[in-house]
């Protein structure tokens, strides 16, 4: 664990999570200040983008895991110095990123007529419509943008992606500012404008991305192979063959969430709002862990390419031992500070109390939740989807929500049954995972 070996892998793990996490920071701030800036308008401007986002969002999830599906292929290339077949899997990542893109909006607004059956008041369903249409058509260069996003990941290089993640994200924010309130020469479009400023932050961050790689030096080895086999089905097929199970992990893992959300709701707003302001504090530490399983993915691969096998089992448990301390010493100041942390919500004593209360649980599962998404990632870089996707339906949604169902509502503990729901479901991720994780790379070697 301290050996100097463990200490290099460290170091490595950090330089590469370290942008990625940057990255999904953006991504939170840029949804806050969305949520700020409707959220001037009116109330009601903010639940239509909730719940044409909540919507969205599903269907966008499935189209990272997709795009992940290219990031274990690309590291593995990369560690065999095999530059062809990398130039290879760009191109056929980039046009099953297409097709993927236009499939998926092609989804988005089939649901469309169903919105009105979800049980929205009239005011909200009408402001949410045009919105989530708009909304729709940024999933097209979003697929683009994650296509290079996890091209460059699988060749080491995590900045690029960070970099046109960040200027996008402050891009969006400023078309906000001018787009939702009419400022200067521009119309007042409300949240009309908050989707249009998304679907040109998307179609930036989508095509300038692409003109990176294909006008860096950096990338000359692997572009002047772009065209040898444009459309190859053996690695369009293997994409997929990675990339549709962990669509399907994501998806069912923001699902349980949201569902234990719903249960929280139907005890009242006070319980609802302890939910979220908990879930909000665990989602900030949540963005280490991610980013370290980002990092595992694209170190285990690459290392495998190499074949270099015995660095590769201590490249993935030194991702493991740094996502358990960061979890808890985190967990250590989530307890120190539970009756401080609620006040930067709400100011309601009963909302206060029940979350400090959920913040204790939070204190625990983010220990489980940070070893089950480094499990996931480690997992992924040695191309093993399958099995974690149904361990994952196991874990949340045969263990974690029934014994949430069962303590909430059979014993009466209400949002706190919920939240141990949570704990078990992630626990029994974490351990199963990293189990998983012990006996594939130790076959590999």
């Amino acid at each position: 664990m301290f050996s100097k070996d463990y200490r290099n892998h460290y170091k490595i793990n950090i330089k590469l999570a370290y942008p990625i996490i940057i990255g999904q920071v953006g991504h939170i701030m840029t949804g806050i200040a969305d949520s700020i800036m409707v959220g001037q308008v009116g109330s009601e401007y903010l639940a239509a983008a909730s719940f044409a986002h909540n919507i969205f969002i599903m269907f966008f999830v499935f189209g990272v895991g997709v795009s992940t599906g290219l990031t274990p292929l690309v590291g593995v290339a990369k560690g065999q110095n095999n530059s062809r077949e990398c130039g290879r899997l760009l191109s056929n990542g980039t046009i099953l990123g297409i097709f993927a893109g236009m499939a998926l909006t092609a989804i988005i607004l089939a649901v469309y007529p169903f919105l009105k059956y979800m049980g929205q008041t009239d005011v909200v369903l009408q402001l949410a419509q045009p919105y989530y249409i708009i909304t729709a058509f940024s999933m097209f260069p979003g697929m683009l943008f994650l296509t290079f996003k996890q091209f460059t990941e699988g060749l080491s290089l995590t900045k690029p992606a960070m970099f046109f993640s960040i200027s996008g994200n402050l891009l969006n924010i400023v078309l906000n500012y001018f787009l939702i309130y009419g400022v200067w020469i521009f119309p007042r479009l409300e949240l009309d404008g908050a989707g249009y400023a998304t679907l040109i932050a998307r179609l930036y961050m989508g095509l300038a991305f692409g003109y990176y790689v294909f006008s860096n030096k950096l990338f000359k080895g692997y572009i002047k192979h772009f065209g040898d086999k444009l459309i190859s089905r053996k690695r369009i097929i293997s994409i997929l063959k990675l990339g549709i199970p962990i669509g399907f992990q994501l998806i069912l893992e923001i699902a349980s969430f949201s569902f234990g959300a719903i249960m929280i709701g139907w005890f009242g707003a006070y319980p609802l709002a302890a939910h979220q302001i908990a879930i909000s504090l665990a989602a900030t530490t949540y963005l280490a862990a991610g980013g370290l399983a980002s990092a595992a993915t694209i170190r285990l691969s690459t290392l495998i390419g190499a074949g270099k096998f015995e660095e590769m089992r201590r490249a993935g448990f030194s991702t493991f031992l740094m996502a358990a301390m960061f979890m808890f010493v985190t967990a250590i100041l989530f307890i120190l500070l539970r009756n401080h942390l609620p006040l930067i919500f709400v100011n309601e004593r009963e909302v206060i109390e029940l979350a400090s209360g959920l913040i204790i649980i939070a204190s625990l599962f983010q220990m489980f939740d940070g070893t089950q998404v480094v499990g996931l990632g480690a997992l992924r870089g040695l191309k093993d989807v399958k099995i974690p996707t149904l361990t994952a339906l196991m874990a949340y949604w045969c263990v974690g929500i029934p014994t949430g169902y069962t303590l909430a509502f059979v014993f009466g503990y209400g949002a706190y049954g919920v939240w141990i729901g949570y704990l078990v479901g992630l626990g029994t991720a974490a351990v199963l995972l990293f189990f998983r994780f012990v006996k594939v790379s130790r076959e590999v070697v």
